[in-house]
């Protein structure tokens, strides 16, 4: 992955965080921030995305964050991208090798 493609940023915030005494806080905490790129759908991707109504999904690519993957996350994650709210639609490593990711996202209107 060459990292001066990594223009975008994403902020992955924990809506129902709660403090160390165990109560709710008012606002969503920080969880995580990434440096991505974004790709955009071509081709038969965009025809399927078209087909089930799905335009409004995003796809990046960033660098590998164990406590991204699906056993570290916690469920009540969004990612805020162009001060936009957007719902993760997967987090996937890519190829299994541990080096880099594909976030999907939708944004949230």
């Amino acid at each position: 992955m060459n990292p001066g493609e990594l223009k975008q940023r994403l902020t992955f915030m924990q809506k129902d965080a709660t403090d160390e005494n165990g109560y709710p806080l008012p606002e969503p905490t920080e969880y995580a921030k990434a440096w991505g790129k974004l790709s955009t759908l071509k081709g038969d991707r965009f025809y399927e995305a078209a087909r089930n109504n799905m335009e409004h999904n995003r796809e990046f690519h960033i660098r590998y964050q164990k406590k991204l993957s699906d056993e570290e996350r916690p469920i009540e994650l969004v990612v805020y991208w162009r001060n936009k709210e957007h719902e993760i639609i997967s987090i996937e490593d890519d190829d299994g090798l541990m080096e880099t990711m594909t976030v999907v996202l939708r944004a949230v209107s």
